[in-house]
């Protein structure tokens, strides 16, 4: 499946700030449900807003009330999001 640049500029900023560890589990995780989300909405390409969805759901419940501040530091605005938080 196709990317936006977009879309990879954004996965890389979340990666950026995803601890070395995990970085390579949570780019291929990332990856495939943006994909997977992708294609259950009939798209053929990855754009930034499936990151985000993807990115929210793959957060762990116990890091999820600290979205809303990572999503500032990334020029986003939360309120935006708030239907996925």
């Amino acid at each position: 499946m196709n990317w936006n640049d977009a879309a990879e500029d954004f996965l890389n900023l979340v990666l950026a700030q995803t601890p070395r560890p995990i970085r390579e589990d949570t780019e291929s995780r990332l990856r495939g449900v943006s994909e997977a989300m992708a294609e259950e909405d009939g798209k053929n390409r990855v754009g930034v807003e499936t990151v985000i969805a993807a990115w929210v759901r793959e957060t762990p419940e116990a890091l999820r009330p600290d979205l809303p501040r990572q999503m500032e530091r990334f020029g986003l605005d939360p309120d935006e999001y708030s239907h996925l938080l």
